[in-house]
């Protein structure tokens, strides 16, 4: 037979077998109840720590809470319950479960850890962060045992009711004393270089930086921080920060951690510390967010929203966000700005230059604001020389005097003494008669942005 001879092969058409199967099978509301029960077993074993026994929940309960919590909302999305309308509202209740789960995590290995961190702080201000923070991860508890109620009410709803033997609280036994091995590593057996440790304190100055512009400090009634989300805080702006700390952290640890320069210099523990406590907070803070945008804010509605926020009451989350999350993240990276400022100054290599005066009426109010504007930006220490004497160049009252100096010695040019980063920006604010015309060049844009002047 020639290839011409040969019959034609068939191509499956629409209609055959082939095309006539799917992957995708659908299984009954019905049929799903065992293998949901099943699979929910080992998420109510552990849920039931929680409502059975009235104790202290460790961070390692909520580790395990908040992946059995995980896998179950997996295996429920895998089975599409978010879009069925039988089992939506349950898969909802579990997705709650797991945000409050991980912030109470988050929450508990700080204070847990809190005094292996050893932050700087004075001691009265310690105690009032360890005793706020076990009353925020008490309001937490409390918020997770309801939804937890409200779980297990909702599977019975369903038909999936757990039998007596499927539950046992006795794997999690009280938080007992830590023990730890004894520290025997030799310090200063790796080494890092300066330039390393600079750029680590440069950096996270900038992310402390960006927190004081939005003033996330201030404590605010919730339905005015409620005003705020998500224009000014958001899941993704609050990740973003959570991140920066993390990557700093991680960068600590493999480049500046037990190396000699962190032996040698008392302050490079202390910014270790001053990373991780606000970005544990950062991150307990955004799974609240995360919490508060799909579930609280009036943007989004269904049915099974507004159950959960009939359980959860809005304002307390709004309260722990603001005014302990953000708040005291805030305060702990104000804290390590400072640190890393002065860790900047000492590795900084300083110089001297001579720049005219502001003309024509001298160093007033204006443009020594706007010199406190340049060294605030770079975070180092830099001073102005006038007539033999010495003035702080962050303060505008120390400039002012120094302005008055110059006028009565009748001086048109002064000395300032500062990192060669810091200098280069002042010389051009000289060159541009310090912005008294407000036209700012581009590489001072940072005193554009102070002083709110458009383009």
């Amino acid at each position: 037979m020639t290839r011409q001879e040969q019959a034609p092969q068939q191509t499956p058409s629409a209609e055959s077998p082939i095309h006539r199967r799917s992957l995708l099978a659908i299984i009954s509301e019905e049929d799903f109840k065992k293998p949901l029960r099943d699979y929910a077993i080992p998420f109510f074993r552990l849920a039931a720590v929680a409502t059975l026994d009235k104790r202290s929940l460790s961070s390692l309960f909520y580790f395990n809470l908040m992946n059995e919590a995980e896998k179950l909302e997996l295996f429920l999305d895998d089975h599409g319950a978010k879009e069925n309308g039988t089992y939506h509202h349950f898969r909802d209740l579990i997705a709650s479960i797991r945000n409050f789960s991980i912030a109470a995590f988050q929450l508990g290995h700080l204070l847990e850890r809190y005094h292996d961190y050893a932050p700087a702080e004075p001691e009265h201000a310690a105690e009032e962060f360890l005793a706020t923070g076990r009353e925020m991860l008490t309001y937490i508890n409390d918020i997770t045992t309801a939804l937890i109620n409200e779980a297990a009410a909702e599977f019975r709803r369903l038909g999936c009711g757990l039998r007596s033997g499927d539950v046992d609280t006795g794997d999690f036994k009280e938080v007992g004393r830590q023990e730890k091995l004894p520290r025997t590593l030799d310090v200063g057996s790796y080494h890092t270089t300066e330039q390393m440790v600079m750029r680590l304190a440069e950096s996270y100055r900038k992310a402390a930086v960006k927190v004081s512009r939005e003033r996330y400090g201030k404590k605010i009634e919730p339905e005015d921080f409620a005003k705020l989300i998500p224009t000014r805080v958001n899941e993704t702006k609050i990740k973003i920060l959570e991140n920066t700390l993390h990557n700093l952290q991680t960068e600590y640890d493999t480049h500046i951690r037990k190396t000699q320069a962190e032996a040698d210099d008392p302050e490079l523990p202390k910014l270790r510390s001053f990373i991780s406590i606000p970005m544990h907070l950062f991150e307990m803070s955004r799974w609240l967010i995360h919490f508060y945008e799909r579930h609280e804010n009036e943007i989004h509605s269904d049915a099974s929203r507004d159950r959960i926020s009939s359980i959860v009451d809005k304002n307390t989350v709004l309260r722990i966000i603001a005014d302990f999350g953000l708040h005291y993240a805030h305060r702990y990276m104000m804290y390590g700005k400072t640190i890393s400022e002065r860790v900047m100054t000492r590795l900084a290599r300083t110089a001297r230059a001579m720049v005219t005066l502001p003309a024509p009426v001298g160093l007033h109010a204006r443009p020594a604001y706007y010199v406190t504007l340049v060294v605030e930006e770079h975070g180092t220490d830099a001073f102005l020389h006038v007539g033999g004497r010495r003035f702080d160049a962050r303060s505008v009252l120390d400039l002012l005097e120094a302005g008055g100096l110059a006028a009565d010695l009748e001086v048109k040019e002064i000395e300032f003494e500062a990192d060669e980063r810091t200098l280069a920006d002042l010389k051009i604010l000289a060159a541009s008669n310090y912005c008294e015309n407000e036209n700012i060049p581009k590489e001072l844009y940072y005193i554009r942005v102070a002083r709110n002047i458009m383009p």
